[in-house]
């Protein structure tokens, strides 16, 4: 049988408590009723409800939406960045060949001519 969440809402007193803790201990011993009553917020504020659920589910989805996006442009970034250094690495290194080349023609005219 179902009851409507309306009906199984209430407010939670030191009786309810005593009962629940006189079930637990009748049920699994006093060690594990005390420490279900240790666990238990003494406030009923203190219980989260489905609201209460909703509501962090849906902060949290924001909040991980906006990472999302904060982590795409930090990649986008990242990626400029790289291409930016490659090209500058690709660059250094042609142009070192091109030196290093130049440099090697000119030993090789200078031993031919003064062979």
């Amino acid at each position: 049988m179902t009851v409507p969440e309306s009906e199984t809402t209430m407010t939670i007193d030191d009786a309810a408590r005593l009962r629940l803790y006189d079930q637990a201990r009748t049920n699994w011993g006093s060690d594990a009723a005390d420490t279900l009553m240790s666990l238990m917020p003494t406030d009923p504020d203190s219980f989260a409800t489905r609201d209460d659920m909703a509501m962090l589910r849906s902060d949290l989805r924001g909040e991980m939406s906006e990472l999302r996006g904060e982590l795409r442009n930090e990649m986008t970034e990242l990626r400029r960045e790289m291409a930016v250094t490659s090209a500058e690495t690709i660059r250094t290194i042609v142009f070192a060949m091109l030196a290093t080349n130049a440099t090697l023609v000119g030993l090789v005219f200078a031993a031919v001519r003064l062979a």
